[in-house]
């Protein structure tokens, strides 16, 4: 508990014994449980100071032995001050939904720092995903950390199951095959500014951007976005073929012609989908297909 323990005057008797009591009761054994609720405390006594002493664990308490829903749901709804314009809370909730659906679709590990450069399609301005993965490490990386960027978000199933399930707060439910269309575009953005702006992301986007625009149209995502249009469509400038094309491109052509297909059936307007056309035969020019 030195770890949570700030090293200040107030602070020498805390936690008491009783609380340590209280939080092993709720844990019930689940290591998962203690060391959510632990990085969670963590957190609000650093934003709050004395003041929570308390309070946290207290809260914790009262949601029952071993309840992990209920210990997802206190530390969805106090996830930092979204009180304001409905504008604002707005922004907030769709970057929750960006931030941890990209996570929960990844197709490989990466770090946080990664994880950031993926996501630099978000406005710092609209929403400051470095800041929410700092108070999100609860969740994402349960346990101590030694190095934030370094770390790799380990997200347990039981978030996964909850978060994508109607138990999950209506504004922070994660919609897989959308998450996996917001984590395309952003892999696209990656790989069509490559040559103007270097970005640790790049291997990531390259080898899975097709990926993840495959599963989203299997989900039924209609990716009716003017924005990933103009990027499909800036995947045939040379300088960027050149940048994707180092990559399997007999797996990009079938997955990206398998989305094509499905694309084929929604989308009636030729010139966007002259874009995919164009991809695939780049595709073939380079060897990915006979």
């Amino acid at each position: 508990m030195r770890k949570i323990t700030p090293a200040k005057p107030g602070w020498a008797d805390w936690p008491t014994h009783d609380q340590l009591l209280k939080l092993s009761k709720n844990a019930d054994g689940l290591f998962h449980y203690a060391g959510t609720a632990l990085q969670w405390i963590k957190k609000q006594v650093k934003e709050r100071g004395l003041a929570c002493q308390k309070e946290v664990f207290e809260q914790v308490s009262q949601l029952g032995i071993g309840n992990l829903e209920e210990l997802y749901k206190l530390i969805l709804t106090s996830l930092g001050d979204i009180d304001g314009l409905a504008e604002s809370v707005l922004r907030h909730q769709e970057g929750f939904r960006q931030v941890i659906g990209t996570i929960l679709v990844l197709q490989e590990g990466l770090a946080l720092c990664e994880i950031i450069a993926l996501l630099g399609d978000i406005p710092p301005d609209t929403f400051d995903v470095t800041n929410f993965l700092e108070q999100f490490l609860s969740v994402l990386t349960p346990g101590m950390i030694t190095s934030f960027e370094e770390a790799t978000p380990q997200m347990h199933k039981s978030f996964r199951d909850y978060i994508i399930s109607d138990h999950a707060p209506a504004e922070f439910h994660i919609f897989p095959g959308h998450a996996h269309f917001l984590a395309a575009k952003s892999c696209l953005e990656v790989v069509v500014n490559a040559g103007s702006q270097p970005n640790i992301a790049l291997e990531y986007s390259v080898r899975h951007w097709y990926k993840h625009l495959e599963e989203a149209v299997k989900a039924g995502e209609t990716c009716d976005d003017e924005r990933m249009w103009n990027l499909l469509g800036g995947m045939v400038q040379e300088a960027v073929v050149n940048v994707w094309a180092k990559d399997d491109l007999e797996r990009l052509f079938v997955g990206l012609a398998t989305a094509g297909w499905a694309l084929l059936k929604q989308v009636t307007d030729k010139e966007r989908m002259e874009s995919v056309s164009s991809i695939l035969t780049e595709t073939k020019v380079r060897g990915g297909r006979p």
